[in-house]
């Protein structure tokens, strides 16, 4: 596994300007202060264009369009002022559109190295996670997104409240990527990271039904995959305070019970070796999201990516201005 220095320049947060993106936006600034990254926040407000196609509206709703954007900008200002008052490099761009395309397209063009998101939404928890924005974005971004739902009194007021990193990892082959983005913001935080794999369960290892061959085969799986964690471990150097965790059963439960355990305040994922698939509702990936009481990070390798050409219906504030 190759590490090579965590490189963060530009954090993407949309929102909605509800209190669920504003919990997100709070430690999208904190990230920013200790990875010295600038700050792109994007807002989408609804097309009135699609419901009247490329054609003339009619006057009373073209009326809406400037009132909304208006809105949109002060709202926007003073959504973005605790990283103003943090000093952090902090854009705003307001678009309108279907807000998933909207938010895929900036974190394309400019690109995003990382996403920030709050996984409530003035709409309802359902309709936002369960639905289709946070889904579609969980599959699509090419960069690594970090959800924030619950919290437990957890604030990340400041960078040094990151504590201990967990970092869950199937042992498949983007682990190395995932583990070495873990161990990178851990070095920066200052923070022990704990590496978790899940060996689920056996048919035949619970309950009254007993299959011959299945004990050996788990210790055997046991033994290979405590091995490999060792080796990932040591490949991180002594830099990184690491320490090694099995445990079985269904990963995401495993994953949250060691999460309480080790009062974790950031879980890593990585893709899933059953690809992206996995992050559609009912995977292990959404319970951790949905049920976590700290932010989760889904880490993926971020691809090199040329800029697009900006939407012409975008409008770029600079906070202060």
């Amino acid at each position: 596994m190759s590490r090579s220095p965590l490189t963060v320049q530009t954090i993407l947060c949309p929102t909605d300007f509800s209190v669920f993106s504003s919990r997100a936006f709070r430690h999208a600034v904190a990230l920013a202060q200790q990875l010295g990254a600038r700050l792109e926040v994007v807002h989408v407000t609804p097309s009135l264009r699609r419901y009247a196609g490329d054609t003339l509206l009619p006057n009373a709703v073209a009326e809406l369009i400037p009132a909304m954007r208006r809105e949109a900008e002060a709202d926007a200002r003073r959504f973005v002022e605790p990283a103003v008052e943090a000093r952090v490099p902090v854009e705003i761009e307001i678009r309108d559109g279907e807000p998933w395309r909207e938010i895929l397209s900036l974190a394309q063009r400019r690109p995003a190295d990382l996403v920030v998101l709050g996984t409530h939404g003035r709409s309802g928890f359902e309709r936002f996670v369960l639905g289709s924005v946070t889904e579609k974005l969980l599959r699509l971004l090419p960069c690594p997104v970090m959800t924030v739902c619950h919290e437990e009194g957890r604030t990340w007021e400041a960078p040094s409240l990151v504590r201990r990193i967990l970092c869950a990892t199937d042992l498949g082959e983007s682990s190395g990527e995932t583990i070495a983005f873990a161990a990178g913001l851990a070095t920066r935080y200052g923070a022990p990271l704990t590496l978790l794999h899940v060996v689920e369960e056996l048919p035949g290892t619970a309950g009254s039904i007993y299959i011959p061959g299945v004990g050996p085969l788990r210790q055997e799986l046991e033994r290979a995959a405590g091995e490999r964690l060792q080796e990932l471990s040591q490949e991180l150097g002594a830099e990184v305070d690491v320490e090694q965790r099995l445990a079985s059963g269904r990963p995401y439960r495993a994953i949250l019970e060691a999460a309480t355990r080790e009062s974790a305040d950031l879980i890593v994922l990585g893709p899933s070796r059953h690809g992206l698939g996995r992050f559609l509702v009912g995977s292990d990936v959404h319970h951790v999201i949905r049920e976590a009481t700290c932010p989760v990070l889904v880490a993926r390798p971020t691809p090199a990516r040329e800029p697009t050409v900006a939407s012409e219906r975008a409008v770029v504030l600079k906070a202060g201005a």
